[in-house]
């Protein structure tokens, strides 16, 4: 025990790389010639007459690691995640190079090797190849006694501890989101590495920083092992979906960011347990501001790509230990591809429920405001012996302007995914109501002409030889092509659009009226 604690506080087994390493040394330098000569001389065959790496050497080694009760209880079941990680690694990478360090020992010899008439050059010199390093190797994999060792490990335990630690950081992230909203700083590395994530992943929230920093934790060399691939992939994959959650029951309003402000907390904030501090904001839903939807769905779609390629070289780096093949490597790479692209495919639903429902139906109410001010055109107009209209109406350019606003400030964050389809939709809802609006109003005109049919005459030679309605016709008639270079400028062809040309029927007297 005390030189498993050398260099150490006790329980850290801080020593257990040196003691490993001064066993093998001793051992190698004391009986590598033996070694080398018993795997020479009964080994080559298809049965085992003496193998001393293994029954000599291994055994006995590794069947005192286990006899030694205190012993046994700081290397396999230290408590402590870190130290039982480091003490497997220790272990395992004894048990895989122990049979190269003790037959590569270069056997001693004749002190001059070249002279034909020294004795000792006649002796048998057995030549160890990688092959029987390899065989050798197999055999100590194979033993009982190993299979036995493996099993001392309580490796699930160590994987719930690791996870647990992941998920209490996302809960914390998750938490502190929240509360702050996106723009809250929830990422728990230094400033630096922030910085370098965004540069290089392209994530601006913190909260999904927080997310694939915490990952590819799962993956480092201070966290992962071998055996627990496919739970630590498993477990990456539950992080991710974690996540998802978090954000649809946002969108649904399942969720609502903020808390009700209470007098302490409102002035000194909250903390969301992992010692970061929040200021508190009234119960809101996320999802009602366009601004929020889009930078979320934008950080969805670096999260898909990311999982989907740099993700899954995070994983195979962590999994390659040199030894494998370039074939086996292809394969390893399709394997765990093929698992993350199946997580993601539950993200690209959300982005474009983002951009094509939730944005949509935002801007197709802010767009329709404008609309009420149709029906005042006429009232423009009806006696007051204004001349006739040679401009679109003041409110045409503000139906489509918070459109406008919003897709030139997300112009190069809009998923390609989307393109330009949520702008046809809005552009197609709000152009039926003006359609609607407008039919409305040319109906109303029409009734009120052939109510003052008999008046028309004087109205007209009033006015300049235009009646009021005629007025109103040729006002609709500018406001329709204004609207429609407006959708032009909006980056969506009015071609695409069947309201444009019903807008376009609809007003088409006011255009004969344009060219009288």
């Amino acid at each position: 025990m005390g030189r498993l604690d050398e260099g150490g506080s006790r329980g850290e087994c801080a020593g257990l790389i040196s003691l490993l390493d001064g066993i093998t040394s001793t051992i190698a330098t004391a009986f590598g010639p033996l070694l080398q000569l018993a795997e020479a001389m009964f080994n080559v065959g298809p049965t085992l007459d003496v193998d001393l790496v293994t029954a000599g050497v291994w055994v006995p080694i590794v069947t005192a690691l286990m006899a030694d009760a205190g012993i046994k209880m700081a290397i396999f079941s230290p408590g402590i995640a870190s130290i039982l990680q480091q003490n497997y690694l220790a272990l395992d990478s004894f048990m895989r190079n122990l049979a190269e360090r003790l037959l590569s020992t270069s056997p001693t010899g004749p002190a001059d090797d070249t002279s034909p008439t020294t004795l000792e050059s006649l002796y048998f010199q057995p030549k160890t190849s990688t092959a029987t390093i390899q065989y050798a190797q197999e055999r100590i994999y194979k033993h009982p006694k190993t299979a036995e060792f493996s099993k001392r490990w309580n490796l699930p335990i160590y994987y719930q501890l690791r996870f647990g630690d992941s998920c209490n950081r996302l809960n914390a992230a998750v938490e502190g989101t929240r509360l702050g909203g996106w723009i809250a700083e929830v990422f728990t590395a230094d400033g630096t590495k922030a910085d370098s994530m965004r540069t290089k992943v392209g994530f601006e929230l913190s909260f999904f920083l927080e997310l694939y920093d915490t990952v590819c934790s799962l993956w480092g060399p201070d966290v992962f092992l071998q055996p627990l691939t496919n739970r630590f992939l498993r477990g990456s994959v539950q992080l991710i979906g974690r996540s998802i959650a978090f954000i649809k029951d946002g969108m649904d309003g399942n969720i609502r960011f903020g808390e009700e402000k209470e007098p302490e907390k409102a002035e000194n904030g909250v903390s969301n347990g992992s010692g970061l501090s929040y200021p508190v904001r009234q119960p809101y839903c996320w999802a009602e501001s366009p601004q929020d939807v889009a930078a979320v769905a934008w950080e969805l779609t670096i999260l898909e790509n990311t999982i989907c390629h740099d993700y899954v070289s995070v994983v195979c780096n962590a999994l390659d230990c040199g030894d494998l093949s370039e074939g086996e490597r292809d394969e390893l790479q399709s394997l765990v591809q093929g698992v993350l692209e199946e997580a993601a495919t539950q993200i690209q639903p959300i982005i474009e429920r983002a951009w094509n429902d939730i944005i949509v139906h935002i801007f197709i109410k802010k767009c329709s405001g404008p609309l009420a001010a149709v029906k005042g055109v006429a009232a423009t107009y009806r006696m007051t012996n204004r001349p006739p209209p040679t401009q679109a109406s003041p409110f045409v350019g503000t139906i489509l302007r918070p459109l406008k606003e919003f897709d030139e400030e997300f112009a190069l964050r809009t998923p390609d995914i989307v393109g330009n389809n949520w702008k046809t939709l809005a552009v197609n809802t709000v152009t039926d109501r003006y359609c609607a609006a407008m039919e409305e109003l040319i109906d109303t005109v029409k009734k009120t002409e052939v109510a003052l049919q008999n008046r028309r005459t004087t109205r007209r030679a009033a006015s300049g030889g235009i009646s009021d309605g005629d007025k109103v016709k040729l006002q609709l008639f500018l406001d329709y092509q204004a609207y429609a270079q407006h959708v032009k400028d909006l980056g969506v062809d009015p071609a695409s659009i069947p309201g444009i040309a019903k807008l376009g029927l609809l007003t088409a007297e006011g255009g004969q009226i344009q060219t009288l």
